[in-house]
């Protein structure tokens, strides 16, 4: 099992989507950096098919080594995690888009800022930062 999480994106475009998000601790990213698939979300978001001003194309290394190319639109979405007693986040975050994503990932740096921690990866368990020892969540 893996953890997913209830998300809400707002983008700088005026436009926000309610979607389901990976938590994973192998996208390392340098700031809070979430990555979503061409269709559907980054659509709904109105970041494509016009680009933001200051979006560009970069390399990124995945985790077997091979390197694809992402959009990358700084500061282009806030994001929430939404939970049924609570709503947590408003955390800027940048965008990468990509060609070949089936779901939305959140990167490390933004798991932190979110608060989130993971308790148990292969059973699905996780809470806030502020709930640890208190609150047991599971993944959708």
């Amino acid at each position: 099992m893996a953890i997913r999480l209830r998300i809400k994106l707002s983008s700088i475009m005026g436009r926000t989507t309610v979607t389901k998000a990976l938590v994973t601790t192998g996208y390392e990213t340098q700031e809070p950096e979430v990555l979503i698939p061409r269709g559907g979300v980054a659509e709904d978001l109105n970041l494509l098919p016009k680009l933001p001003s200051g979006s560009e194309v970069r390399n990124y290394v995945l985790a077997d080594g091979t390197v694809t190319r992402l959009i990358l639109i700084p500061n282009a979405v806030q994001v929430w995690v939404l939970e049924n007693d609570r709503e947590v986040g408003g955390i800027m975050a940048h965008a990468a888009v990509s060609e070949r994503a089936d779901e939305v990932l959140l990167s490390d740096k933004l798991v932190s800022k979110l608060g989130i921690v993971l308790l148990d990866i292969g059973e699905g368990i996780w809470c806030f930062k502020d709930e640890i020892g208190k609150t047991v969540r599971r993944s959708l």
